[in-house]
C-alpha cells in the first residue's frame, strides 16, 4: 500500500495527463465514449485524492515524528523528544531507554546539541515484524561537540506502530554519510 502513496506524484501525473488527453480528444471528436472515459478518469483522480488524504504511510508517520524531534531540539528541550521512543528502545550497543535518557540529559545540560535537521527521509523496508519498518534519513546535528559545530550522518531508524497507530522509535543506527555501509559508534 505504501508504494501506491509514496509515489503519488507519478500517479497524479499519469491520471491528469490521461484526463487532459481524453478531454482534448473529446473536444475535437465529440464521441460519447471519450467523455465517458474522461469522466471515469476524473472519478479515479478524485478517489485517489481522497484515499491519499486518508491513508497515512509509514514514511509520513516517520516524517511527523522526526519533525517533532527537530522542533523540540531547536527549542532546547531534547528530553521532550523521548516521548517518541518506545519503552523497549535499545541502541545497537545495548543502551536502554533509561540510560539513553541520562545521556541526553547530560548533553542537553552542556548544550552540546542545539539543532537536529532531518531530510531525505525514505522507507527502506519492513522491520523485524509486521508492525515495524525501517526508515532512513540524512541528519545534520548542529552544536558544539569538541570543536565540531555540525556533523552530517545517515541514520536508519526502526519504527514501530503502536496499537493506537502512533509510531515510536525502537532503535537507530548511525552510518557514515560518505561510506553508507560504515556504521559509526557514538558511545551510547
Amino acid at each position: 500500500m505504501d508504494l501506491l502513496f509514496e509515489g503519488r506524484l507519478a500517479v497524479y501525473g499519469c491520471l491528469i495527463f490521461g484526463w487532459v488527453g481524453l478531454f482534448l480528444i473529446w473536444t475535437f471528436a465529440k464521441f460519447n465514449h471519450f467523455i465517458t472515459a474522461t469522466l471515469a478518469i476524473a472519478f479515479l483522480l478524485a478517489s485517489y485524492w481522497i484515499l491519499d488524504t486518508l491513508v497515512i504511510t509509514n514514511k509520513e508517520n516517520a516524517e511527523l515524528v522526526l519533525a517533532d524531534i527537530s522542533k523540540q531540539t531547536k527549542q532546547g528541550s531534547i528530553i521532550s523528544a523521548l516521548k517518541h521512543l518506545d519503552g523497549r528502545f535499545i541502541t545497537v550497543r545495548g543502551t536502554d531507554l533509561k540510560s539513553f535518557e541520562g545521556w541526553l540529559a547530560r548533553n542537553q545540560a552542556d548544550k552540546l546539541v542545539k539543532e537536529i535537521i532531518f531530510w531525505d527521509i525514505e522507507n527502506i523496508g519492513p522491520g523485524t515484524d509486521k508492525n515495524t519498518c525501517k526508515i532512513s534519513s540524512m541528519v545534520k546535528v548542529k552544536g558544539n561537540w569538541g570543536g565540531i559545530q555540525e556533523g552530517i550522518y545517515r541514520v536508519e531508524f526502526l519504527f514501530q506502530n503502536k496499537k493506537d497507530g502512533a509510531p515510536s522509535i525502537l532503535s537507530f543506527q548511525i552510518f557514515d554519510p560518505i561510506n553508507q555501509n560504515n556504521r559509526l559508534e557514538i558511545g551510547i
